[in-house]
């Protein structure tokens, strides 16, 4: 009997499975929301602190940040309830990753100061193995095959990290480079490939830095794309420029809007 049929006669149609090929379909508006940003800038802007605000949103605290720079002295007078890990070595990343990933933790919000030195971090490991297999090459000039490597721990990395139930904030240094219209453009610090592939890992990568309105300094976040700067924000909630940004005022934008 074909199906016009059996409807003709009343039966009740077979709902349809949830699912493809046993992959779960869920409907983006029921997903649980998170955040995910990178901020960059330069040294001293206060990329730490603004993440480090996200301590003084319920929603977000407990936080927890993973030091690589050993820059949180700026949090000791601001957000001092933030926790800190302060990470040496590539290795401890992994360990750290693996107990966040059993979910046997409190922390809503991890931030990871920063990308631009997590790179370094790895690319050090690489070359002592290197070093230990070969002793004859140079330990401070990888290879190209040391190189390659590096990227796609990298890669790996920030992609598990993001994917995390919890709030993820990267901070990273700013880097300035000429387009091939002769443009100098800003643009995370990152080596390779990786500069141009890490902010497409975001839905949220914004510029910091600071301008002088009068006699005062301001902090201004960019959160869109310029000529001369990279950013984007694809939640399209926030404003283009956020004067002296906290932490509250990003996480309301994104979360409170898309909930009324």
């Amino acid at each position: 009997m074909s199906k016009v049929s059996e409807l003709l006669d009343g039966e009740e149609p077979q709902a349809k499975p949830r699912d493809i090929a046993g992959f779960p379909i869920v409907s983006v508006g029921t997903m649980e929301k998170y955040v995910n940003i990178l901020i960059y800038g330069e040294p001293g802007v206060g990329k730490t602190v603004l993440a480090g605000s996200a301590a003084a949103v319920d929603a977000m605290a407990p936080v927890l940040l993973l030091d690589i720079e050993g820059g949180t002295m700026s949090l000791a007078d601001t957000y001092a309830n933030v926790d800190v890990i302060r990470v040496l070595h590539w290795r401890d990343l992994q360990k750290i990753y693996d107990k966040l990933l059993s979910g046997d933790h409190e922390y809503k919000t991890i931030i990871l100061d920063s990308l631009t030195e997590a790179q370094k971090l790895s690319m050090g490991d690489i070359m002592k193995r290197v070093a230990k297999e070969d002793p004859d090459l140079d330990p401070d000039i990888p290879t190209m095959r040391a190189w390659g490597k590096n990227i796609e721990q990298m890669r790996k990395f920030t992609r598990a990290l993001r994917d995390l139930p919890v709030n993820v904030i990267y901070t990273a240094l700013v880097d300035s480079e000429k387009d091939n219209r002769g443009k100098t453009v800003a643009r995370p610090s990152f080596q390779g490939k990786l500069k141009g592939e890490v902010p497409g890992f975001m839905d949220i990568v914004a510029y910091y830095y600071i301008r002088q309105v009068g006699d005062n300094l301001k902090r201004i976040l960019l959160t869109q794309q310029t000529d001369t700067t990279i950013a984007k924000d694809r939640s399209n909630k926030l404003p283009k420029l956020m004067e002296d940004p906290t932490m509250q005022e990003i996480y309301s934008a994104i979360i409170t809007k898309e909930s009324n």
